[in-house]
């Protein structure tokens, strides 16, 4: 009886130890069990993402154009197009021979746009079955009127049907014009006066309230106050006059831009 008595108060008195060493353990397994369903976490938490990843990747190779709507590039980049060319045209590998460009290398919208703006010319890809051109090497009209209709209607021959629109706010300069083939089907330039007038005023013209003065010796004279408002007033409509006719720049949305690439280069002459 003494013993079990003492074997009693022995295994009491121990008892808080116990306790003690049991909740130690308790708590050693819960911070393993945590710390391992943390790192499952983390681990199938990367793997999703990878998987994702590779996934939207794929995609974007299937269908580029998705890319394409998601960038924020546009025409716009380059500012207000101050001289363009549209071409009716679905390849501008085409574009590209006629227009002999040297140097000519393929690149997607972005370079386009930025080499545009710094001095080379860029041939867009198709567009709703337009090819857009434009840069600092698109010719302007106004210093020799006799080359540069020269020059247009090699174009026109070469390519189709070729319409071209400029513009310079500072001097109220302006110009248009469309070609089908080597026939001017209708030509304006306007800088101080009428250097070129030819075809038929067209609807698109007179919808807009354009105003296209006949050649300097039948032109009216007009005081700065009175004509201004009518140059300035033609230069904001050339981009309405571009919809009406084929393609404004300014309107092209990020869904339009293909995938396709165009081309970039200097223009040295005119090949058919």
């Amino acid at each position: 009886m003494d013993l079990l008595n003492q074997t009693g108060q022995t295994f009491f008195s121990n008892r808080p130890l116990l306790e003690g060493e049991l909740g130690s353990w308790l708590w050693v397994l819960v911070l393993v069990v945590l710390a391992s369903s943390l790192s499952a976490f983390l681990v199938t938490h990367h793997l999703m993402g990878r998987h994702r990843r590779r996934e939207a990747m794929a995609a974007s190779l299937k269908s580029p154009r998705r890319w394409m709507q998601s960038s924020p590039i546009t025409l716009a980049a380059l500012g207000q197009p101050r001289r363009w060319m549209a071409i009716r045209a679905n390849h501008p590998e085409a574009i590209r021979r006629a227009l002999g460009l040297v140097n000519p290398e393929t690149c997607h919208w972005k370079e386009g746009l930025q080499r545009a703006a710094e001095r080379h010319l860029f041939v867009s890809p198709p567009i709703r079955g337009w090819v857009l051109v434009f840069g600092r090497d698109v010719p302007v009209p106004f210093d020799d009127i006799d080359g540069f209709y020269a020059r247009m209607r090699d174009i026109g021959l070469a390519l189709g049907e070729v319409q071209y629109f400029c513009m310079d706010p500072v001097h109220q300069s302006h110009a248009w014009m469309r070609l089908m083939g080597d026939k001017v089907v209708r030509a304006y330039a306007w800088a101080d006066q009428t250097l070129w007038q030819e075809g038929p005023f067209s609807a698109a013209e007179a919808c807009l309230g354009m105003v296209c003065y006949d050649y300097a010796e039948d032109q009216p004279m007009f005081a700065s106050h009175e004509i201004d408002p009518i140059l300035d007033h033609n230069l904001s409509q050339i981009h309405g006059l571009a919809a009406r006719w084929s393609l404004d720049p300014m309107s092209v949305r990020p869904s339009d831009l293909a995938a396709e690439c165009g081309w970039s280069g200097e223009w040295h002459s005119v090949r058919a």
